[in-house]
């Protein structure tokens, strides 16, 4: 029906909240445990580079802090006295002495703020009396023009060329002031070959090749296992070395770990070369602040390494994934498991409606308390009214089928009334001679076959058939139920009564018909004895039409009509007979008849 349209369904409704409510639970929980697995698996990965890095860190701690120490020291010693630079022979041996025990020291130096100085070689163990050049010395401050860089009192580190042969070499530099006033600074030079060996111990991190290395201003590579052997002279930058990644560490293309938390201090990065990837954690150590740069301390590793973390959160997310996917689908099982007993009440509930109980099936009663109640309600109701079908069907054979539907309704319209209509009286021409002529069985078959078409076309144009009288059929318009314009139903009837009588053959025999019919006030109702009645009309309006049929004999005519039907339809073309008197009734009436 249309007031149904564009109305939601009830599975669609209960499959929705269902799902709806399932999915939002779930998406919900699997949310916050991604939220948390994710960020538990950042934490983790940020806690395993930052242990990475620290370790490489205090590598580089334990490699360079005892020399800080050693010329710390030793400029505390030329402070208090207690050493003197300029007793050469003392000098030495003490600086033999100090030197002795770490073997990464390979000279140690005492200059001047005018360039003199001192130059101690462990390996030779000489001391030379030299004097560095202008570009090479240590001012008391720092300028363009001057690079190196002022000492701080804790010192600092820098890569400063040897004074005897130019060999660029990290050293720490401390300030120290003799109790003379003089004003110079001691400085440890360092064989870095040691550190690389330290750096390229313990290479590994879960399985996978683990690089550390430590730069110069990003560019001058101070420390990488690669550099073992490689001579102080000698040392590689970025571009230089046979390490791929660290090649592009400044030009590769870099993007952010955001699957890495972050970690104070440290950049951590993937750098994407044309080799494949790599994971970097770069720590810069801004307490050794050199001239024209800064130390960095880093590592670079395959980035299958962290892949226990990362599969970790994709199967939490697959999981989750897979579990919303299955309470979405269950949910919806469930809501249309739930719906169908409802929809199948619906769409029996609208067979119903359109009167189609032979098509209503029985509905199941599910183990749900209410919806069982209403199965079961229904199926009842159903029986009821297929029995009232029935009752009225076989009732209908006997007694016109609207008149059944009234008397099986609790309804008064199948008490007596008084109405106007349109009464049609039928009769067949010939049935004596019909009946002399075929068995009996012929006959009834004959007429049924008849009276079928003839009440078929009577009901069509909605008039009532009260009574079979033998060959004749009393018919009549606009009662029980009313019609608009009864008078011309009649005549579309009695017009298909010819036409269909015409073309057809009833058992093998051809038949005629002879019909009258007259409109005006009449009774109609049941009558009888107490215990049978029947629906029928009765009165003047019923007797005319009757005489009117029988008349037709004296006019050689096939249909006639009163004066009150032809005024009425006036949608049909008629011819006058004349006015003629009715037996029984005092006053003539104007008959009519189809005109050709």
């Amino acid at each position: 029906m249309s007031i149904f349209r564009g109305k939601v369904g009830i599975a669609a409704v209960l499959t929705a909240t269902f799902g709806g409510l399932v999915a939002l639970s779930t998406g919900t929980l699997l949310f916050l445990s991604l939220t948390s697995a994710f960020e538990a698996t950042r934490n983790s990965l940020a806690a395993r580079l930052e242990t990475l890095i620290n370790d490489a860190a205090l590598e580089s701690l334990n490699f360079f802090q005892p020399l800080e120490l050693q010329a710390k020291w030793l400029a505390e010693e030329i402070v208090a006295g207690r050493v003197d630079p300029k007793q050469t022979e003392e000098f030495s041996a003490v600086l033999k002495g100090a030197t002795s025990t770490l073997p990464q020291i390979s000279a140690v130096s005492y200059q001047y703020p005018d360039g003199t100085g001192y130059f101690y070689e462990t390996q030779a163990d000489t001391l030379h009396n030299v004097e560095w050049p202008d570009g090479w010395q240590v001012r008391l401050n720092q300028s363009p023009q001057n690079p190196q860089v002022r000492p701080r009192e804790n010192g600092v580190w820098v890569l400063r060329p040897s004074v005897l042969n130019g060999e660029p070499t990290s050293t720490f530099i401390f300030p120290a002031r003799t109790p003379d006033g003089d004003l110079g600074v001691v400085a440890v030079r360092v064989d870095l070959n040691p550190l690389s060996k330290v750096l390229a111990s313990n290479a590994t991190y879960r399985g996978h090749e683990l690089v550390r290395f430590m730069l110069f201003d990003n560019r001058d590579v101070v420390g990488h296992p690669l550099l073992q052997t490689i001579d102080n002279a000698n040392r590689p930058t970025v571009n230089d070395i046979a390490d791929p990644f660290l090649n592009e560490f400044n030009t590769g293309e870099r993007y952010r770990l955001a699957i890495v938390a972050d970690i104070e201090g440290v950049d951590t990065f993937v750098l994407d070369i044309e080799e494949g990837e790599r994971v970097f954690a770069v720590m810069t150590d801004d307490s050794r602040v050199l001239g024209g740069g800064v130390i960095s301390i880093g590592v670079h590793f395959d980035p299958a390494a962290g892949s226990t973390e990362f599969n970790r959160l994709l199967t939490v997310a697959v999981v989750g994934f897979l579990l919303l996917v299955g309470s979405v689908l269950t949910a919806f099982i469930l809501g249309r498991r739930a719906a169908a007993p409802m929809e199948k009440l619906a769409e029996a509930a609208q067979l119903v409606e359109n009167n189609q109980l032979e098509d209503v099936e029985r509905l199941p009663v599910g183990s749900v308390k209410e919806l069982a109640a209403a199965s079961t309600a229904f199926n009842s109701m159903v029986d009821g009214l297929k029995e009232r079908v029935k009752i009225r069907d076989l009732f209908g054979k006997y007694v016109p089928q609207d008149v059944a539907n009234l008397l099986l309704s609790d309804d008064t319209t199948a008490e007596p009334k008084n109405a106007e209509a349109t009464v049609l009286f039928l009769d067949i021409v010939g049935f004596s001679s019909i009946s002399e002529r075929l068995p009996p069985a012929q006959v009834v078959a004959t007429m049924n076959a008849f009276f079928s078409d003839a009440v078929d076309i009577i009901e069509a144009e909605e008039g009532m058939v009260t009574q079979f009288q033998g060959d004749a059929i009393l018919a009549v318009f606009n009662v029980p139920l009313a019609i608009e314009n009864h008078a011309a139903a009649a005549v579309r009837s009695a017009k298909k009564i010819f036409d269909k009588i015409g073309k057809t053959k009833y058992e093998n025999q051809s038949l005629k018909c002879r019909i009258g019919i007259n409109t005006g006030p009449l009774v109609a109702g049941a009558i009888g004895a107490e215990d049978r009645l029947s629906y029928t009309v009765y009165g003047d309006a019923v007797n005319v039409a009757a005489r009117l049929e029988q008349m037709n004999k004296e006019y050689g005519t096939e249909v006639l009509l009163a004066e009150a039907t032809v005024k009425l339809a006036e949608e049909f073309t008629f011819s006058k007979i004349g006015t003629v008197p009715i037996r029984g009734r005092e006053t003539a009436v104007e008959v009519f008849t189809f005109s050709e």
